[in-house]
């Protein structure tokens, strides 16, 4: 296959549809991969042990959703991945995307621990401002995991610290794209929730397909720069 052209903003969303639509395959073989790996995080979740299922998904679903990604920018760069590339992404990636996927799930970690208190009356005020800075760093840090996993994909020696240096300033030079991926990720969520918990095998290597693009436009425009 041959590399594709540069993805630019007006050929984004094509470039998207078309790389899932030529390689549906490879997507679906990776997307089946990614859930075998959130598997543990799901068995947690689902039996109510909500702090345990968060930190195992920081430590499991955090290395695969960078090996994810590492398997999409080859898709999108015309290469094909071999067969268990994915899980070979997970092991040369797994120090730095678990610390990464740690530092992202802290703020909801002192969410979740910061609810319980709204059930006593009356609540006290700085329980509300926990409560807003709790969220406050949940969408910080969600809108810095859409630059500091694709960086870390590409550079797996990369810091990271380096990583979220660039992820800040990535993100304030780019906020349409960030908030663009942002209403993206929320939409398939209430897709997952109002429709089918099946889409979760298939909507995050579409959204990660997004997020692997993105990353290959901006850095063009950075090149440009």
């Amino acid at each position: 296959m041959t590399r594709q052209q540069n993805i630019t903003g007006s050929t984004y969303v094509i470039q998207v549809v078309q790389t899932l639509w030529e390689n549906l395959p490879q997507l679906l073989w990776g997307a089946l991969l990614f859930n075998l790996i959130c598997l543990p995080t799901a068995f947690l979740f689902t039996a109510g042990h909500f702090i345990s299922s968060l930190i195992v998904a920081a430590l499991t679903i955090g290395p695969a959703w960078a090996a994810l990604l590492a398997f999409d920018m080859r898709l999108i760069q015309g290469i094909v991945p071999r067969q268990f590339a994915i899980f070979n992404d997970f092991r040369r990636l797994w120090p730095r995307s678990a610390l990464l996927g740690l530092l992202t799930a802290f703020p909801l970690l002192a969410l979740i621990t910061t609810l319980p208190a709204l059930q006593t009356e009356p609540v006290a005020p700085i329980v509300w401002v926990g409560l807003a800075a709790d969220l406050l760093g949940c969408a910080v840090m969600a809108t810095l995991s859409l630059y500091t996993f694709p960086s870390l994909s590409k550079q797996p020696d990369k810091g990271v610290r380096a990583c979220i240096r660039d992820a800040l300033i990535l993100s304030s030079r780019y906020p349409t794209n960030s908030l663009g991926l942002l209403a993206i990720g929320i939409l398939f969520s209430f897709c997952v929730a109002y429709i089918s918990l099946g889409l979760l095998l298939l909507l995050p290597v579409i959204y990660s397909l997004f997020i692997a693009a993105n990353d290959q436009l901006v850095m063009q425009k950075e090149a440009q720069a």
